[in-house]
C-alpha cells in the first residue's frame, strides 16, 4: 500500500510539472512572470556550478536546524507539563494562544533591534515558529491519555518522570509528531522571511535577490527548492518516528 501511495504521489507531481511545461511551451501565459520548470531547474543548476546554491542551503540549514530543535524541544516539554497540570494549563494557555497569533514576520523588526542582523535573531524566529504547533499538539495528546492508563500507573506505583516517559509520552506520540511535522513548514516560513529582510546568504535571501534582478527563473527555482526541502524533511521525520515508535500515521 505504501509503495502504491508513493507511485501515485510521484505520478501526480510529474503530471503537474508536465502540464506546467506544456502550457509554457505553447505560449499560454507570460513565461517571464512564471518560467517553465526546465528554465527554473537550469537556473538552479547554474547556481550549483557557481557554488552559490550549496552556500545558500548550508547557511539556511545552519539557522534552521538549531531553531527547529530548540523550539520543538521546548514545545514538547511545555506541552507535556501544561497537559498534565490543569493549573499550569489554565495559567499559560491564554498567554500562549495570544503569542501564537502573532506572525513571526511581524517580529522581524523587533528581533533585528534586539539581536542585530546576525544568525541569533533568525534562529530565535525559527524557534518561535516551531514552538507553538508542537506545544499545542503535545498538550492535546497528553489530555487524551485514558484514565485507565493513569489508574494502571497508580497501581504499579509508576510516578514522576517515569510516568511521563512510560505512560504520557508514548500515548501522545502521534499528536507530538503531528505538531513537529507542522513545525517543519512553519519554521521554514519564518526563516525565509527573516533571510529576505536581513541576510547576505540563504534561500530566502536568494529569492528576494533574484527578484530584485528580475531573474524570475532563479526566483521560482529557489521557491520550489524550499518546498522540496520541507517535503523531504517531513518524510524523513515520518519514517524515522514510525520506525522507532512502531506505529502507523498518515
Amino acid at each position: 500500500m505504501r509503495t502504491k501511495n508513493i507511485v501515485i504521489a510521484i505520478s501526480t507531481f510529474a503530471l503537474l510539472i508536465a502540464a506546467w511545461e506544456l502550457l509554457a511551451k505553447i505560449g499560454a501565459y507570460n513565461t517571464f512572470l512564471l518560467p517553465p520548470p526546465t528554465e527554473s531547474i537550469a537556473a538552479i543548476m547554474k547556481l550549483w556550478r557557481e557554488g552559490l546554491l550549496q552556500a545558500d542551503v548550508l547557511s539556511s540549514m545552519q539557522r534552521y536546524l538549531p531553531g527547529f530543535i530548540i523550539g520543538g524541544s521546548i514545545g514538547i516539554v511545555a506541552g507535556v507539563i501544561s497537559g498534565i497540570s490543569k493549573n499550569i494549563q489554565a495559567s499559560v494557555n491564554p498567554l500562549f494562544h495570544y503569542l501564537r497569533s502573532i506572525p513571526p514576520v511581524a517580529l522581524i523588526p523587533f528581533v533585528l533591534v534586539l539581536f542585530g542582523i546576525g544568525d541569533v535573531g533568525k534562529v530565535s524566529l525559527v524557534a518561535w515558529a516551531c514552538f507553538f504547533p508542537v506545544w499545542l499538539s503535545t498538550q492535546a495528546g497528553i489530555k487524551q491519555v485514558p484514565r485507565e492508563y493513569i489508574w494502571a500507573a497508580d497501581v504499579f506505583a509508576v510516578k514522576g518522570l517515569r510516568r511521563v516517559v512510560d505512560v504520557w509520552v508514548p500515548f501522545a506520540l502521534p499528536y507530538i509528531l503531528s505538531g513537529v511535522r507542522i513545525s517543519v513548514a512553519t519554521g521554514l516560513f519564518a526563516l525565509a522571511a527573516a533571510e529576505m529582510f536581513a541576510a547576505s546568504s540563504g534561500i530566502g535571501f536568494r529569492i528576494v535577490y533574484s527578484h530584485q534582478l528580475f531573474q524570475t527563473d532563479t526566483m521560482v527555482g529557489m521557491i520550489l527548492l524550499l518546498g522540496l526541502i520541507a517535503l523531504v524533511m517531513d518524510q524523513l521525520l515520518y519514517f524515522l518516528v514510525k520506525r522507532v515508535a512502531r506505529w502507523e500515521s498518515e
